[in-house]
């Protein structure tokens, strides 16, 4: 099975390792089918909440096959988020994919420039 986490973790550790927040605009972006480990889920959330600290917006965009199906377990968790640099959206068709990244940099937090 997939294990999100396991992504968060290096995209982390690459953050701190290169890219500091201070020097840089960093937005991380997720597509998904949604699939992942149950028990993965809150550390999941714990490390979203870490990535967003660092970054300008944390995107997470759930492929899905077609409109009727229901949330993921993954898209669940997430809902818990509110910080307002976290950004979540439903693709259910191509069509979908240009409106969905319109909303990812429609939405721009509390956005630091680079060189703070």
């Amino acid at each position: 099975g997939t294990q999100v986490s396991s992504a968060y973790e290096l995209a982390l550790q690459i953050i701190k390792e290169r890219f500091n927040p201070n020097d840089w605009n960093i937005y991380p972006f997720h597509f998904s089918d949604g699939d992942n480990l149950p028990w993965d889920n809150d550390r999941c959330v714990q490390l979203v909440q870490q990535l967003i600290e660092l970054c300008n917006i944390f995107g997470y965009g759930e492929i899905r096959e077609g409109h009727y199906r229901s949330p993921s377990t993954l898209m669940s968790a997430y809902s818990r988020i509110t910080d307002k640099k976290f950004v979540a959206v439903t693709i259910s068709d191509k069509k979908e994919v240009y409106p969905a990244l319109r909303k990812f940099f429609a939405r721009r937090g509390d956005a630091v420039p680079a060189g703070r």
